[in-house]
Protein backbone atom coordinates (compact mmCIF):
# COMPACT_ATOMS: atom_id res chain seq x y z
CA UNK A 1 0.00 0.00 0.00
CA UNK A 2 1.31 3.35 -0.93
CA UNK A 3 2.00 5.80 1.68
CA UNK A 4 -0.71 8.43 0.79
CA UNK A 5 -3.29 5.39 0.83
CA UNK A 6 -1.98 3.87 4.30
CA UNK A 7 -4.43 4.55 7.45
CA UNK A 8 -3.34 6.00 10.22
CA UNK A 9 -3.45 3.61 12.90
CA UNK A 10 -2.71 3.87 17.08
CA UNK A 11 0.48 2.19 18.57
CA UNK A 12 0.84 1.42 22.04
CA UNK A 13 2.89 3.58 24.24
CA UNK A 14 5.43 1.97 25.84
CA UNK A 15 5.65 4.46 28.78
CA UNK A 16 2.15 4.25 29.19
CA UNK A 17 0.93 7.89 28.45
CA UNK A 18 -1.42 7.00 26.12
CA UNK A 19 -1.50 5.64 22.69
CA UNK A 20 0.66 7.17 20.38
CA UNK A 21 -0.46 8.63 16.94
CA UNK A 22 2.76 8.19 14.74
CA UNK A 23 3.23 11.59 12.28
CA UNK A 24 6.29 10.92 11.20
CA UNK A 25 5.50 9.39 7.77
CA UNK A 26 3.89 12.04 6.82
CA UNK A 27 6.71 14.70 7.42
CA UNK A 28 8.21 16.92 3.79
CA UNK A 29 12.01 17.99 4.28
CA UNK A 30 12.04 18.70 1.01
CA UNK A 31 9.17 21.49 0.25
CA UNK A 32 10.69 24.96 0.69
CA UNK A 33 8.24 26.60 2.80
CA UNK A 34 6.86 30.17 2.42
CA UNK A 35 7.18 30.95 6.20
CA UNK A 36 7.50 34.56 7.39
CA UNK A 37 10.38 36.21 9.31
CA UNK A 38 13.39 34.39 8.45
CA UNK A 39 14.90 32.94 4.97
CA UNK A 40 17.00 34.67 2.79
CA UNK A 41 17.77 38.46 1.81
CA UNK A 42 19.41 40.91 -0.62
CA UNK A 43 21.78 43.12 -0.12
CA UNK A 44 19.32 45.55 -3.03
CA UNK A 45 20.99 49.78 -1.43
CA UNK A 46 24.13 48.41 -0.43
CA UNK A 47 26.02 51.39 0.09
CA UNK A 48 23.79 54.33 -0.29
CA UNK A 49 22.50 55.59 -3.09
CA UNK A 50 25.49 56.30 -4.38
CA UNK A 51 26.83 52.94 -5.33
CA UNK A 52 24.67 51.37 -7.70
CA UNK A 53 25.57 47.27 -7.21
CA UNK A 54 23.74 44.99 -6.49
CA UNK A 55 20.82 46.65 -7.92
CA UNK A 56 21.81 48.23 -10.83
CA UNK A 57 21.45 45.16 -13.34
CA UNK A 58 17.41 44.71 -12.30
CA UNK A 59 15.94 48.33 -11.91
CA UNK A 60 15.68 51.33 -14.41
CA UNK A 61 14.51 54.45 -13.64
CA UNK A 62 11.62 55.66 -16.14
CA UNK A 63 10.93 59.53 -15.58
CA UNK A 64 7.32 60.50 -16.60
CA UNK A 65 6.30 63.89 -18.23
CA UNK A 66 5.18 65.26 -14.98
CA UNK A 67 8.88 64.99 -13.66
CA UNK A 68 8.16 61.66 -11.31
CA UNK A 69 9.36 58.61 -12.09
CA UNK A 70 8.09 54.61 -12.26
CA UNK A 71 10.77 52.16 -10.83
CA UNK A 72 10.87 49.07 -13.62
CA UNK A 73 12.48 45.79 -12.80
CA UNK A 74 13.46 42.88 -14.64
CA UNK A 75 13.52 40.29 -12.88
CA UNK A 76 11.68 39.72 -9.33
CA UNK A 77 13.69 36.67 -8.08
CA UNK A 78 10.41 34.90 -7.71
CA UNK A 79 11.92 31.44 -8.23
CA UNK A 80 15.05 32.45 -5.04
CA UNK A 81 13.95 29.73 -2.62
CA UNK A 82 12.75 31.90 0.48
CA UNK A 83 14.18 35.09 -0.86
CA UNK A 84 12.39 36.87 2.26
CA UNK A 85 13.38 40.72 2.10
CA UNK A 86 15.49 43.06 0.84
CA UNK A 87 18.29 45.05 3.02
CA UNK A 88 18.00 48.60 2.21
CA UNK A 89 21.90 50.16 3.39
CA UNK A 90 21.10 54.22 3.09
CA UNK A 91 22.85 57.08 4.06
CA UNK A 92 21.62 59.90 6.15
CA UNK A 93 22.59 62.19 3.82
CA UNK A 94 20.54 60.51 0.86
CA UNK A 95 17.17 61.64 2.87
CA UNK A 96 17.97 65.18 4.07
CA UNK A 97 20.33 66.70 2.02
CA UNK A 98 18.51 70.16 3.40
CA UNK A 99 17.81 70.64 6.63
CA UNK A 100 14.32 69.46 7.81
CA UNK A 101 13.73 68.20 4.18
CA UNK A 102 13.16 64.36 3.82
CA UNK A 103 13.01 62.80 0.56
CA UNK A 104 11.77 59.44 1.10
CA UNK A 105 10.78 59.05 -2.74
CA UNK A 106 13.03 56.39 -3.73
CA UNK A 107 12.72 54.28 -0.43
CA UNK A 108 9.50 54.74 -0.90
CA UNK A 109 8.82 53.47 -4.94
CA UNK A 110 11.10 50.33 -3.95
CA UNK A 111 9.02 49.13 -1.27
CA UNK A 112 5.72 49.67 -3.35
CA UNK A 113 7.32 47.85 -6.00
CA UNK A 114 8.94 45.25 -4.76
CA UNK A 115 6.34 44.76 -1.50
CA UNK A 116 3.63 44.34 -3.80
CA UNK A 117 5.36 40.70 -4.80
CA UNK A 118 5.09 39.61 -0.69
CA UNK A 119 8.92 40.83 -0.07
CA UNK A 120 9.36 42.23 3.18
CA UNK A 121 12.50 44.96 4.50
CA UNK A 122 14.99 45.65 6.60
CA UNK A 123 17.43 48.89 7.06
CA UNK A 124 20.39 50.05 8.16
CA UNK A 125 20.79 54.12 8.38
CA UNK A 126 24.86 55.18 7.94
CA UNK A 127 26.65 58.33 8.68
CA UNK A 128 29.56 57.30 7.11
CA UNK A 129 30.65 55.05 3.84
CA UNK A 130 34.38 53.80 3.65
CA UNK A 131 34.18 53.39 -0.34
CA UNK A 132 35.69 55.12 -2.80
CA UNK A 133 32.78 54.82 -5.91
CA UNK A 134 29.85 56.70 -5.92
CA UNK A 135 29.05 60.03 -4.57
CA UNK A 136 29.71 58.92 -0.82
CA UNK A 137 31.68 61.94 0.48
CA UNK A 138 28.55 63.00 2.75
CA UNK A 139 26.90 60.37 4.09
CA UNK A 140 26.46 62.89 6.80
CA UNK A 141 25.30 65.88 5.03
CA UNK A 142 27.32 68.75 4.56
CA UNK A 143 25.19 71.36 6.36
CA UNK A 144 25.69 68.85 9.50
CA UNK A 145 29.20 70.13 9.35
CA UNK A 146 28.65 73.93 8.40
CA UNK A 147 26.64 74.24 11.38
CA UNK A 148 30.16 72.88 13.27
CA UNK A 149 29.78 69.22 13.76
CA UNK A 150 33.10 67.76 13.71
CA UNK A 151 34.47 65.84 11.86
CA UNK A 152 37.81 63.49 10.12
CA UNK A 153 38.48 64.02 6.37
CA UNK A 154 39.46 60.62 4.81
CA UNK A 155 41.16 60.88 1.58
CA UNK A 156 37.97 63.34 0.45
CA UNK A 157 35.17 61.16 2.58
CA UNK A 158 33.68 63.15 5.77
CA UNK A 159 33.71 61.17 8.63
CA UNK A 160 31.64 62.39 11.60
CA UNK A 161 32.93 62.60 15.12
CA UNK A 162 30.20 59.95 16.40
CA UNK A 163 30.21 62.07 19.79
CA UNK A 164 30.04 65.18 18.62
CA UNK A 165 26.95 66.70 20.34
CA UNK A 166 25.80 69.02 17.29
CA UNK A 167 26.02 65.67 14.85
CA UNK A 168 24.07 63.98 17.49
CA UNK A 169 21.10 66.68 18.27
CA UNK A 170 20.77 66.51 14.30
CA UNK A 171 20.71 63.03 13.78
CA UNK A 172 18.70 62.48 17.12
CA UNK A 173 15.85 64.73 15.29
CA UNK A 174 16.28 62.23 11.81
CA UNK A 175 16.10 59.03 13.83
CA UNK A 176 12.94 60.60 15.04
CA UNK A 177 11.88 61.34 11.26
CA UNK A 178 12.97 57.81 10.65
CA UNK A 179 11.00 56.19 13.54
CA UNK A 180 7.87 57.87 12.60
CA UNK A 181 7.99 56.52 9.11
CA UNK A 182 9.07 53.09 9.55
CA UNK A 183 8.08 51.79 13.41
CA UNK A 184 4.68 50.71 12.48
CA UNK A 185 5.08 49.42 8.99
CA UNK A 186 4.73 45.95 8.79
CA UNK A 187 7.00 45.40 5.98
CA UNK A 188 9.60 45.84 8.04
CA UNK A 189 11.48 42.92 9.68
CA UNK A 190 14.29 44.70 11.60
CA UNK A 191 16.79 47.25 12.17
CA UNK A 192 20.09 47.14 12.77
CA UNK A 193 21.98 49.69 14.49
CA UNK A 194 24.40 51.70 11.43
CA UNK A 195 24.61 55.12 12.36
CA UNK A 196 27.96 54.17 13.87
CA UNK A 197 30.88 53.42 12.18
CA UNK A 198 32.27 52.87 8.58
CA UNK A 199 29.35 51.55 6.35
CA UNK A 200 27.21 51.83 9.85
CA UNK A 201 29.45 48.61 10.61
CA UNK A 202 30.38 49.95 13.82
CA UNK A 203 34.20 50.18 13.68
CA UNK A 204 36.35 52.92 12.53
CA UNK A 205 38.21 50.54 10.19
CA UNK A 206 38.88 52.27 6.14
CA UNK A 207 38.53 55.50 8.02
CA UNK A 208 39.71 57.63 11.13
CA UNK A 209 40.62 54.40 13.66
CA UNK A 210 39.68 56.34 16.13
CA UNK A 211 37.61 54.45 19.36
CA UNK A 212 34.98 56.44 20.82
CA UNK A 213 33.78 56.55 24.33
CA UNK A 214 31.51 54.43 25.80
CA UNK A 215 28.85 56.31 26.20
CA UNK A 216 28.92 57.16 22.64
CA UNK A 217 28.77 53.90 21.81
CA UNK A 218 25.10 53.37 23.91
CA UNK A 219 23.79 56.40 22.60
CA UNK A 220 23.75 54.87 19.10
CA UNK A 221 22.55 52.38 20.37
CA UNK A 222 20.04 53.76 21.92
CA UNK A 223 18.88 56.09 18.52
CA UNK A 224 17.65 52.75 17.35
CA UNK A 225 15.73 51.65 20.50
CA UNK A 226 14.30 54.35 21.68
CA UNK A 227 13.04 55.36 18.17
CA UNK A 228 11.93 51.66 16.71
CA UNK A 229 10.40 50.07 19.99
CA UNK A 230 8.40 47.81 17.78
CA UNK A 231 10.99 46.33 15.84
CA UNK A 232 13.92 43.56 16.64
CA UNK A 233 17.07 45.87 16.43
CA UNK A 234 20.53 44.26 15.65
CA UNK A 235 23.70 44.97 16.81
CA UNK A 236 26.71 44.28 14.66
CA UNK A 237 29.37 41.94 15.97
CA UNK A 238 32.11 44.67 15.10
CA UNK A 239 30.68 47.04 17.81
CA UNK A 240 32.60 45.24 19.96
CA UNK A 241 34.65 42.74 18.85
CA UNK A 242 37.25 45.35 16.82
CA UNK A 243 36.89 48.06 19.72
CA UNK A 244 40.11 48.13 21.81
CA UNK A 245 38.85 48.93 25.61
CA UNK A 246 39.79 52.25 26.83
CA UNK A 247 39.19 50.76 30.71
CA UNK A 248 38.36 46.80 31.14
CA UNK A 249 34.73 45.80 30.98
CA UNK A 250 34.00 48.09 28.47
CA UNK A 251 33.09 45.77 25.45
CA UNK A 252 31.16 43.51 28.05
CA UNK A 253 29.21 46.26 29.56
CA UNK A 254 28.19 47.30 25.78
CA UNK A 255 27.03 43.28 25.19
CA UNK A 256 25.39 43.68 28.41
CA UNK A 257 23.48 46.77 27.71
CA UNK A 258 22.33 45.42 24.39
CA UNK A 259 20.95 42.12 25.97
CA UNK A 260 19.24 44.04 28.15
CA UNK A 261 17.62 46.35 25.19
CA UNK A 262 16.80 43.04 23.59
CA UNK A 263 18.88 43.21 20.83
CA UNK A 264 19.91 40.37 18.57
CA UNK A 265 23.00 40.20 16.34
CA UNK A 266 24.69 40.96 12.96
CA UNK A 267 27.89 39.44 11.78
CA UNK A 268 29.26 41.77 8.35
CA UNK A 269 30.94 39.64 5.89
CA UNK A 270 32.14 36.53 7.27
CA UNK A 271 34.00 34.39 4.50
CA UNK A 272 36.56 37.53 3.85
CA UNK A 273 40.45 36.36 3.83
CA UNK A 274 41.27 37.35 7.30
CA UNK A 275 38.53 35.43 9.06
CA UNK A 276 38.81 32.67 7.29
CA UNK A 277 43.08 32.96 8.06
CA UNK A 278 42.55 33.78 12.00
CA UNK A 279 39.53 32.32 12.94
CA UNK A 280 37.93 29.14 12.33
CA UNK A 281 36.19 27.08 9.35
CA UNK A 282 33.27 29.24 9.72
CA UNK A 283 35.00 32.17 10.08
CA UNK A 284 33.42 33.48 12.81
CA UNK A 285 35.36 35.64 14.85
CA UNK A 286 33.14 35.48 18.35
CA UNK A 287 31.21 32.63 18.57
CA UNK A 288 30.15 32.73 22.56
CA UNK A 289 28.86 36.36 21.10
CA UNK A 290 25.75 34.43 18.90
CA UNK A 291 24.83 32.47 22.29
CA UNK A 292 23.86 35.26 24.17
CA UNK A 293 22.38 37.15 21.39
CA UNK A 294 20.26 34.52 20.13
CA UNK A 295 18.53 33.70 23.13
CA UNK A 296 17.13 37.13 22.88
CA UNK A 297 16.69 38.20 19.48
CA UNK A 298 17.16 37.03 15.95
CA UNK A 299 20.56 36.59 14.21
CA UNK A 300 21.86 38.19 10.66
CA UNK A 301 24.83 36.58 8.97
CA UNK A 302 25.93 38.47 5.96
CA UNK A 303 28.47 37.15 3.53
CA UNK A 304 31.59 39.09 2.29
CA UNK A 305 31.07 39.86 -1.39
CA UNK A 306 30.67 37.68 -3.94
CA UNK A 307 33.36 38.45 -5.90
CA UNK A 308 35.97 38.38 -3.04
CA UNK A 309 34.85 35.00 -1.69
CA UNK A 310 34.77 33.41 -5.04
CA UNK A 311 38.11 34.96 -6.01
CA UNK A 312 40.99 32.60 -7.73
CA UNK A 313 43.29 34.30 -5.66
CA UNK A 314 42.73 32.24 -2.39
CA UNK A 315 43.87 28.77 -2.12
CA UNK A 316 41.66 26.82 -0.58
CA UNK A 317 38.79 29.10 -1.69
CA UNK A 318 37.40 31.35 1.31
CA UNK A 319 33.49 30.09 0.46
CA UNK A 320 34.67 26.49 1.02
CA UNK A 321 32.54 25.55 -1.89
CA UNK A 322 29.52 26.98 0.42
CA UNK A 323 30.36 24.91 3.15
CA UNK A 324 32.29 27.56 5.30
CA UNK A 325 29.31 29.26 5.37
CA UNK A 326 26.83 26.88 6.02
CA UNK A 327 29.12 26.16 9.47
CA UNK A 328 28.52 29.80 10.07
CA UNK A 329 25.15 30.19 9.52
CA UNK A 330 24.67 26.91 11.54
CA UNK A 331 26.77 28.40 14.82
CA UNK A 332 25.56 31.09 14.62
CA UNK A 333 22.06 30.23 14.72
CA UNK A 334 20.91 32.57 12.01
CA UNK A 335 17.23 33.39 10.98
CA UNK A 336 18.46 35.66 8.02
CA UNK A 337 21.62 35.39 5.52
CA UNK A 338 22.68 37.82 2.76
CA UNK A 339 24.61 36.60 -0.34
CA UNK A 340 25.73 39.77 -0.28
CA UNK A 341 26.28 40.22 -4.76
CA UNK A 342 24.18 40.04 -7.69
CA UNK A 343 21.12 37.63 -6.56
CA UNK A 344 21.23 35.15 -9.94
CA UNK A 345 24.86 35.10 -10.10
CA UNK A 346 24.49 33.48 -6.84
CA UNK A 347 21.33 31.58 -6.94
CA UNK A 348 22.88 29.71 -10.70
CA UNK A 349 26.43 29.01 -8.07
CA UNK A 350 24.94 28.08 -5.20
CA UNK A 351 21.43 26.55 -5.88
CA UNK A 352 21.95 23.56 -4.05
CA UNK A 353 22.77 25.62 -1.15
CA UNK A 354 20.02 28.44 -1.53
CA UNK A 355 17.36 25.69 -1.08
CA UNK A 356 19.03 23.48 1.63
CA UNK A 357 19.12 26.64 3.96
CA UNK A 358 15.66 27.96 2.84
CA UNK A 359 13.91 26.15 4.97
CA UNK A 360 16.71 25.70 7.73
CA UNK A 361 17.09 29.46 8.03
CA UNK A 362 15.36 30.60 11.30
CA UNK A 363 12.65 27.90 12.07
CA UNK A 364 11.40 24.94 10.79
CA UNK A 365 8.81 23.10 12.82
CA UNK A 366 7.42 19.36 12.57
CA UNK A 367 4.89 17.48 13.74
CA UNK A 368 6.03 14.26 14.44
CA UNK A 369 2.99 12.47 16.77
CA UNK A 370 0.15 12.60 19.12
CA UNK A 371 0.25 10.77 22.61
CA UNK A 372 -3.77 10.33 22.53
CA UNK A 373 -6.02 9.10 25.15
CA UNK A 374 -10.31 8.53 25.45
CA UNK A 375 -11.45 11.88 24.28
CA UNK A 376 -14.75 12.53 26.06
CA UNK A 377 -17.42 15.56 25.63
CA UNK A 378 -18.72 17.72 27.94
CA UNK A 379 -14.84 17.32 29.66
CA UNK A 380 -11.26 19.26 29.44
CA UNK A 381 -9.70 16.64 27.54
CA UNK A 382 -5.54 16.59 27.99
CA UNK A 383 -3.31 15.12 24.93
CA UNK A 384 0.45 15.76 24.62
CA UNK A 385 1.56 17.22 21.15
CA UNK A 386 5.24 15.88 20.04
CA UNK A 387 7.13 18.83 18.06
CA UNK A 388 10.46 19.73 16.97
CA UNK A 389 12.11 22.26 14.83
CA UNK A 390 14.84 21.67 12.86
CA UNK A 391 15.58 24.83 11.70
CA UNK A 392 19.18 26.59 12.53
CA UNK A 393 17.51 28.80 15.31
CA UNK A 394 14.10 29.26 16.96
CA UNK A 395 11.23 31.65 15.81
CA UNK A 396 10.99 35.11 17.49
CA UNK A 397 7.63 35.44 16.81
CA UNK A 398 4.15 34.39 19.29
CA UNK A 399 2.45 32.19 16.76
CA UNK A 400 -1.14 31.21 17.90
CA UNK A 401 -1.58 27.51 18.38
CA UNK A 402 -4.86 25.90 16.87
CA UNK A 403 -6.92 22.80 16.78
CA UNK A 404 -9.84 22.31 15.14
CA UNK A 405 -12.70 18.85 15.52
CA UNK A 406 -14.81 18.47 12.33
CA UNK A 407 -17.71 16.06 12.74
CA UNK A 408 -17.43 13.27 10.35
CA UNK A 409 -20.85 13.44 9.74
CA UNK A 410 -22.32 16.74 9.52
CA UNK A 411 -19.36 18.80 8.82
CA UNK A 412 -19.46 20.63 12.13
CA UNK A 413 -17.00 22.41 13.21
CA UNK A 414 -15.82 22.69 16.95
CA UNK A 415 -12.23 25.45 17.56
CA UNK A 416 -9.87 25.96 19.82
CA UNK A 417 -7.11 28.16 20.88
CA UNK A 418 -3.62 27.12 22.47
CA UNK A 419 -2.91 30.27 24.16
CA UNK A 420 -0.74 29.15 27.04
CA UNK A 421 1.45 27.24 24.70
CA UNK A 422 4.63 29.52 23.13
CA UNK A 423 6.33 28.46 20.28
CA UNK A 424 9.05 30.79 20.53
CA UNK A 425 10.47 28.23 23.39
CA UNK A 426 10.28 25.44 20.61
CA UNK A 427 14.40 24.97 20.40
CA UNK A 428 15.85 23.98 17.30
CA UNK A 429 17.06 20.38 17.16
CA UNK A 430 19.15 18.99 13.94
CA UNK A 431 18.02 15.64 13.73
CA UNK A 432 15.81 14.80 16.61
CA UNK A 433 14.81 11.62 17.77
CA UNK A 434 11.33 11.25 20.02
CA UNK A 435 12.73 11.73 23.13
CA UNK A 436 14.72 14.93 22.26
CA UNK A 437 11.64 16.48 20.88
CA UNK A 438 9.13 19.30 22.30
CA UNK A 439 6.71 17.93 24.10
CA UNK A 440 3.42 20.24 24.93
CA UNK A 441 0.44 18.97 26.84
CA UNK A 442 -2.18 20.24 25.40
CA UNK A 443 -6.21 20.97 27.09
CA UNK A 444 -9.06 21.28 24.84
CA UNK A 445 -12.71 21.93 26.78
CA UNK A 446 -14.97 20.05 24.83
CA UNK A 447 -17.76 21.53 27.62
CA UNK A 448 -19.75 22.29 24.13
CA UNK A 449 -18.71 19.28 22.24
CA UNK A 450 -21.33 16.27 21.27
CA UNK A 451 -20.07 12.95 20.96
CA UNK A 452 -19.10 12.46 17.43
CA UNK A 453 -16.39 10.49 14.96
CA UNK A 454 -14.18 13.75 14.04
CA UNK A 455 -11.30 14.70 11.86
CA UNK A 456 -9.05 16.61 14.35
CA UNK A 457 -6.38 19.31 13.16
CA UNK A 458 -3.99 21.49 14.21
CA UNK A 459 -3.12 25.03 12.61
CA UNK A 460 0.05 27.31 13.17
CA UNK A 461 -0.92 31.10 12.27
CA UNK A 462 0.31 34.68 12.35
CA UNK A 463 -3.58 36.67 12.73
CA UNK A 464 -4.79 34.88 9.61
CA UNK A 465 -1.70 33.60 7.90
CA UNK A 466 -1.10 30.15 7.90
CA UNK A 467 2.67 29.00 9.26
CA UNK A 468 3.65 26.23 7.60
CA UNK A 469 4.54 22.21 9.20
CA UNK A 470 7.13 20.15 7.26
CA UNK A 471 4.23 18.01 6.76
CA UNK A 472 2.57 16.32 3.32
CA UNK A 473 0.79 18.95 1.39
CA UNK A 474 -1.98 16.05 1.40
CA UNK A 475 -2.82 17.12 4.87
CA UNK A 476 -3.44 20.18 4.66
CA UNK A 477 -6.79 21.86 4.08
CA UNK A 478 -7.75 25.20 1.77
CA UNK A 479 -7.72 27.69 5.41
CA UNK A 480 -4.03 26.45 6.88
CA UNK A 481 -4.47 23.47 8.89
CA UNK A 482 -3.33 19.83 9.15
CA UNK A 483 -5.24 16.46 8.94
CA UNK A 484 -3.91 14.85 12.38
CA UNK A 485 -5.67 11.37 13.28
CA UNK A 486 -9.51 10.68 13.15
CA UNK A 487 -11.09 10.56 17.02
CA UNK A 488 -14.00 9.60 18.54
CA UNK A 489 -15.62 11.79 21.40
CA UNK A 490 -16.75 9.63 23.42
Amino acid sequence: MSKLNRPFYYKEDPKGLGRFVDLRDWQDDKTVLKNPHKGWYWHYIDNGYGRGAYRDRYEKIVYKEDGDYDLVINDFLEDFPLLNHLYLRFDWGDIEKKEGVYDWTYIDKIMDVWGKKGYMFSLRICTFEGTHEGVLKYATPKWVFDKGAKFTDINGRIEPDYGDEIYLEYLSRFMQECGRKFNNDPLIEFVDVGTFGTWGEGHTCEGSGKVFSFDTMIKHIDLHVDNFPDKFILLNDDYVCQREEPNPGENQAIIDYALSKGLGLRDDSICVDGYCEWYGYDSLRSPSLYDAFSKIGPVDVEFAHFSHYMSPEFDPPLFRDGYAALAALMRGRATYAGFHGYPRKFLNTFKSMAYYCANRLGYWFFIEGLKLPDLNAGEVNTFTLIVSNRGFSRCYHKYELKFRLVDMENGNTYEFSCDDVDVTKWQPVNVPSLEDCIYEEIKLDFANVPKQRAKLQIGLFEKDRPILFGMSKERMTDDGYYNLCDVEVL
